[in-house]
């Protein structure tokens, strides 16, 4: 047997969650994404999260990089089927490294256009895949001085 080294205090709650939320892994927004799900989407306390860089990317690239594509899409379908997923929701941020590094596609693009766009196109490639599955897209962005805020936008 293997010595603990902690014990989490919550109780543990088998009912699974119903909301997928998929993001970028950036460390600097994942507590305002938490706390948007928790507070305006009521996801609750506990909902699935997929993050990897660039969130959602992976899903427009069905045509230039089906690898990806299949990776990603093989995972939603099977969190779908396996917990009973009923609503996912995708998020994008501004300032994103995955997408100002990314080279697919144009090279001198607005991030914001091309990540909105992005969301569109992957919410589309879902709701076609996933039939009774609602879909859902969002773009935080900072908003204000001293201190900024973090703001979400419907798109």
């Amino acid at each position: 047997m293997t010595e603990v080294v902690y014990e989490s205090g919550l109780p543990w709650d088998p009912e699974r969650p119903d909301t997928l939320i998929i993001t970028c892994v950036d460390g600097r927004w994942y507590h305002h994404f938490q706390e948007f799900a928790r507070e305006h989407l009521k996801a609750g306390a506990r909902t699935d999260f997929m993050t990897v860089p660039g969130g959602i990317e992976p899903l427009v690239l069905f045509d230039l990089v089906p690898k990806d594509f299949n990776f990603f899409r093989r995972r939603i379908e099977g969190l779908v089927e396996a917990h009973g997923t009923r609503r996912i929701v995708a998020i994008a941020h501004q300032d994103c490294a995955w997408y100002r590094r990314r080279t697919i596609g144009p090279l001198s693009v607005d991030l914001r256009d091309r990540q909105i766009a992005d969301l569109r196109r992957a919410a589309a490639r879902l709701r076609e895949l996933l039939d009774g599955v609602v879909v859902e897209t969002y773009f935080a962005r900072l908003s204000g001085t001293n201190p900024e805020t973090v703001v979400f936008e419907a798109v």
